[in-house]
């Protein structure tokens, strides 16, 4: 099993309640199975921010690795050591 330290911000940390949490998933997890692993935790995110069929991300949420870069999809395989930050595309100017 590995763990990722999973920071939120904008509505996943208001539903959560917490600026962060951990998740564990097995050793070859991808993000589509921390997000898995985030709806256990927090029920609260289906609909507003998790498909429930597909687990995938609703617009504008995505995961920014390391606070260095964004992956191209759901299917990337964190390694261990790497923070997951929760975020979300502002529109507007």
């Amino acid at each position: 099993m590995s763990e990722f330290t999973v920071e939120f911000f904008g509505l996943p940390r208001r539903l959560s309640g917490v600026k962060e949490t951990i998740v564990q998933v097995a050793d070859d997890a991808t993000l589509r199975d921390v997000v898995r692993g985030l709806v256990e935790q927090y029920p609260s995110f289906v609909g507003p921010l998790v498909d429930p069929v597909t687990f995938g991300l609703r617009e504008p949420y995505f995961f920014n690795i390391d606070a260095r870069f964004v992956p191209r999809d759901l299917e990337y395989r964190p390694q261990l050591g790497q923070k997951l930050l929760l975020l979300f595309v502002e529109a507007g100017g």
